[in-house]
């Protein structure tokens, strides 16, 4: 219903799915599927957000800023890489659940090579496999595929 008001609109959103491979008459083709059934990013301002919740009442539940008591504001760079993780066919992309702190242990990493070359995250082992979290800050956490050491570089962090 959100969606579909959405759609009737002028306001930017995205909704987050992942590809996955089905079977069809013909062979296999990729599909989109939702990643998260209740997660959508809107982009708009405080005022229309505001009417949208009005309009919708209490279907739309939103990501709160804790220190600044607003609603989150994801920035650009990272809303970007996100949207080009979940186009990506073979991303191998799997929701791990709210931005918890335990998928922030380990160094924080650039991948060099292969098709996430560019992307920025933290390595954590899940499932005996070396995967690359990318964290929506205050929202979610998602792991990608296995990724290579030898594709990998560390990012130094800012210690000010």
């Amino acid at each position: 219903m959100i969606k579909t008001a959405l759609d009737e609109s002028d306001v930017e959103y995205f909704y987050p799915t992942r590809l996955v491979e089905k079977p069809t008459p013909s062979g296999l083709k990729f599909v989109p599927e939702p990643l998260v059934r209740s997660l959508l990013f809107v982009r708009t301002t405080l005022d229309r957000l505001h009417l949208m919740r009005s309009k919708f009442g209490g279907s739309i539940a939103l990501y709160y800023d804790k220190s600044e008591h607003s609603p989150l504001v994801v920035p650009g760079r990272q809303m970007d890489q996100f949207i080009k993780l979940c186009e990506m066919r073979d991303s191998g992309l799997e929701y791990l659940g709210g931005d918890d702190a335990k998928y922030h242990l380990g160094d924080r990493v650039r991948v060099t090579e292969g098709i996430f070359k560019g992307f920025e995250g933290h390595i954590k082992r899940i499932r005996h496999d070396r995967k690359l979290i990318v964290t929506i800050e205050g929202v979610a956490a998602f792991a990608t595929r296995f990724i290579p050491p030898s594709c990998l570089e560390k990012i130094e962090e800012n210690k000010y």
